[in-house]
């Protein structure tokens, strides 16, 4: 392989099919904390910081009804991924940049938990358009590689410092060595 190019596409698959589950994986827990954080909006009043004068003036159910369906959502979604189908993925990016405005939105109400969130939104988009690009083109509608790793994909066959090759430097198994090739006895 040469210097400076990327690692190889059945490499580069397993990485954005492992990425595409922990995203997926992700996508459901942060559905979970979206689902608390409207629950516990909604029944308990007087958990969330209420500010005065913010722009998104909302009283803390309204907000706890906002995170609790998008939590549903998301939770849902996220199974649809591990099932694999493709158009989930593009609808998990949809949420996770939904619940990322959202939580920007509710940061004065609830600062720490707000950039926990954002954060993960953040880490799944990334890592979902990355398996978006990386399966573009490709025809099947799941998420295995198309084909599996081999030592001739994974490790590269020359050398490109030195121009030697590797089946180069191996000796040819179907000549048998001349007397001349030897080694004279008793050395």
């Amino acid at each position: 392989m040469p210097e400076g190019e990327a690692m190889s596409q059945p490499a580069r698959n397993g990485w954005a099919v492992a990425g595409s589950v922990f995203a997926a994986t992700l996508l459901v827990v942060t559905g979970i904390f979206q689902a608390i954080m409207g629950i516990i909006g909604i029944v308990r009043h007087t958990f969330y910081l209420v500010t005065r004068n913010y722009l998104f003036d909302l009283n803390t159910t309204s907000w706890g009804w906002i995170h609790l369906v998008i939590g549903a959502l998301m939770v849902v979604v996220g199974l649809f991924l591990f099932a694999g189908a493709s158009w989930a993925a593009v609808t998990a990016i949809a949420l996770a940049a939904l619940s990322a405005v959202n939580n920007f939105f509710f940061l004065p109400h609830y600062p720490f938990w707000s950039i926990l969130v954002i954060a993960l939104d953040v880490f799944v988009i990334w890592s979902l358009a990355t398996m978006i690009n990386n399966r573009a083109g490709s025809g099947p509608d799941r998420w295995a590689p198309e084909q599996t790793v081999t030592a001739g994909g994974r490790w590269p066959q020359s050398n490109v410092g030195t121009g030697r090759h590797a089946t180069a430097d191996a000796p040819d198994p179907t000549v048998r060595p001349t007397r001349a090739d030897q080694p004279p006895p008793g050395r």
